[in-house]
Formats: C-alpha cells, structure tokens, sequence
C-alpha cells in the first residue's frame, strides 16, 4: 500500500500508479479560530472543531465534470483554516484548455466564534457529480460560548471529529462573575470541557485531550494534538483579565482555539490546520519482451 500525507495548500498531482477501484482518502477539517471580543463588557467564544470525512475507491482517474475523461490531473488543497476545507478536483487540461474545479471532498473545517458565540463544528461530504463516495462523516465539536460580562472568561474549543467519533464540545461560560476560561473539548469522541470549571475534555483513542481554560489574567492552554488518529483537542478559553492573555490554539489537527477574555487586549487561539492521508493500492504494469 502507498500512502501520501497531505498537509498544505497548493496542488497535487495524481499519481501515474493511481488505483481508482483501491483506494481511501481521509480528510480532517481545520478548526475554527476562538473569537476576540476586543471588549471589557465580554469574552469571545470558542472555534468549532474540523469535521473527518472518509470516502472508499473514489475513481480520480474516471471523474471528469464536463464527461470526458483527463487523465493528466491536478488537485488543489485547501487544509488551512476555513469552512472549505479538503482535496478540490482540477485538471491540467480541459476542452477548451483551462482548469476547472470542482468540490471533491471536504472534512469541513469548524466555524470561528463570533463574539460570546462560539463556532458550529464543522460537517464534511464526499459528493461528485452526484455520487456518493462517503463511509463515514463525522462532525466537529462546537465551540463554548462566552459571557456578556466585565468579569468573563472565554469559552472552550471544540475537538476535532475523528473514525470512532464527534469532537467533544469546548465548554461554555454560565457563571455570573467567573474569572477561569473553560476548557476545550477532546479529539475523536473525546469528552467535552466542562462548563463550570477549566476542566478540559479527554481524548478519545489515540487523539489530543482538549486544553484547560486560563486562570483570571491567565492565556488557555492549547489542544493537544493527535497521536495515532489525526484529530486534535480544543484550545482553552483564557481567563478573564487585563494582561495580554490569549485563547488557547487548537491541537493538531482540526482543534478548535479557545475565545478571548473580557479584556481589550486578549485574543482569541488559532484553530489547527487540515489534514488529508490518502491510501491506496499502485497500479502495476507489466511489460512482456520477446
């Protein structure tokens, strides 16, 4: 089996050895980033964790959305943050001689907080030309909200969806006057972070514990990142304060980052970037000599 990691935007070439009846794309979302109230009265809401997406002997040979085949193929990449996230269909050639794209597969990037809202995890597909290619989609976990307070910490990341199941929730501000972020939420089924302290959420197997939420004029700690499944933890709120203090960033990959305090100068965490691993079996040809 051959396997190619892809970790960056910018384009891909489709290998000469390419097996259309053999193959597995994966496709981790980018979290979404925690908001910045740039506010005293509130704290800014968490990012939403990357959806996983997972699609079986996807024909990249075959597809061609104007019905002829290509065969000499370019994919763009879009794994850094945003709601797009995934591998995009492109074509070196076309009829009439200019690429086209198209929407292939996408392990939809979680949403970034909006002021004391926190950001919807995100959703993926792996729909062409009107086929589904999916075995599996799995959501993101949403980002806790923040507080309309002058004493407001910020809400948890959620963790990113992984193969055994949805991002754990980044926890929510509900108490009136507390000072703690609170914690981000777990990777692949992992718990969310708790809504009445910086607790953070655990990871599900092989993916990264979400961050704990800051103390008052305290930075949250980030998401962890995935061992032996790529799906990262939510970053922890920060807690509420003056310092410069920061929402924790997400864990690679696909965490969400944790929402600012109610501090003018506390910002939101970086949601992690995408991941795409594509599996397949090459395609050998045989050349006989007489």
């Amino acid at each position: 089996m051959a396997q190619i990691i892809l970790t960056g935007s910018g384009t891909w070439d489709l290998p000469e050895d390419w097996n259309d009846a053999d193959n597995v794309i994966e496709v981790y979302g980018p979290g979404g980033n925690g908001a910045t109230s740039g506010s005293t009265s509130q704290s800014g809401g968490g990012g939403g964790g990357g959806a996983y997406q997972i699609a079986l002997n996807v024909p990249l040979k075959a597809i061609d959305l104007l019905g002829t085949v290509v065969t000499a193929k370019t994919y763009n990449l879009t794994v850094g943050i945003g709601n797009g996230a995934g591998l995009w269909q492109g074509y070196k050639y076309d009829n009439d001689g200019t690429p086209l794209y198209g929407t292939l597969i996408q392990g939809g990037g979680g949403f970034s907080g909006s002021g004391i809202t926190g950001g919807a995890g995100g959703f993926g597909q792996a729909v062409i030309n009107d086929v589904n290619y999916s075995s599996g989609s799995v959501r993101g976990g949403d980002g806790g909200n923040g507080r309309a307070s002058t004493t407001a910490a910020g809400g948890g990341g959620g963790g990113a969806g992984g193969p055994n199941g949805v991002g754990g929730a980044g926890g929510t501000n509900t108490i009136t006057l507390n000072t703690t972020g609170r914690g981000g939420g777990g990777g692949n089924g992992g718990t969310a972070g708790s809504s009445i302290s910086a607790l953070a959420g655990t990871a599900g197997t092989g993916a990264g514990a979400g961050g704990t939420g800051g103390a008052a004029n305290t930075s949250g700690s980030a998401g962890g990142a995935g061992t032996s499944v790529y799906s990262g933890g939510g970053g922890g709120g920060a807690g509420d304060g003056t310092s410069g203090t920061s929402g924790g960033a997400g864990g690679l990959y696909g965490g969400g980052g944790g929402g600012s305090g109610s501090a003018t100068n506390s910002v939101g965490g970086a949601g992690a970037a995408g991941i795409i691993i594509i599996t397949y079996t090459p395609v050998t040809n045989f050349f006989f000599l007489f």
